[in-house]
């Protein structure tokens, strides 16, 4: 199905652009930021260089193009008691570095291989988790959460428990999302008064 036409020649196809998007998505979840060119996206989707230089000027472009499909805004949270709402946080967290991000893209970030990239992505990142941190300063206003818990410490202590998985393990264990939710869930919970 044609998406548009520049004029001359034939329509272009939306196919055509998200396959470029997917392959460059693809080599940068992969192999990170280095990785992602015109010649590197043409050889891997098979689609002439020519016609991806048609759709986008330069590595710039396209990486710009790329960086917008990469991190998309924050779902709204669904009502659920602290210890679900923890675990759907873990889950947006971990779809983010593992799906969104991958590998690549989170070692790229981690060692700063690619200070363009980092910042854009730091700059999307801080978007999304300010999101949750949002509604979690509801929950602590509402009284679900403790009052004295600060929403990025929390969000940091999450991500942090899946990236140490990763490291130590290769991919996370069988069960790790149980046990780091069964210990961060009543620090975060509401204290009930003494008797």
């Amino acid at each position: 199905m044609p998406s548009s036409t520049s004029g001359r020649g034939r329509p272009r196809l939306a196919s055509t652009d998200q396959d470029i998007i997917r392959t460059a998505l693809g080599l940068l979840r992969e192999k990170g930021p280095a990785a992602v060119n015109i010649d590197a996206v043409a050889a891997r989707s098979g689609i002439a260089r020519t016609t991806i230089y048609r759709r986008y000027r330069s590595r710039d472009e396209l990486m710009s193009v790329v960086l917008e499909h990469l991190i998309d805004p924050a779902p709204l949270a669904p009502d659920l008691p602290v210890g679900e709402k923890l675990r759907w946080v873990l889950d947006r967290i971990r779809e983010i570095l593992e799906n969104r991000l991958g590998p690549g893209a989170t070692a790229a970030i981690i060692a700063n291989s690619d200070p363009g990239f980092t910042a854009a992505v730091r700059a999307r990142l801080a978007n999304r988790l300010s999101s949750l941190a949002d509604l979690m300063n509801l929950d602590i206003r509402t009284g679900r959460l403790d009052a004295n818990v600060d929403p990025d410490t929390v969000l940091g202590i999450l991500m942090g428990t899946y990236l140490a998985e990763v490291l130590r393990f290769g991919t996370p264990r069988k069960g790790w999302a149980d046990r780091a939710l069964a210990f961060l869930t009543p620090a975060v919970s509401p204290r009930r008064p003494a008797r």
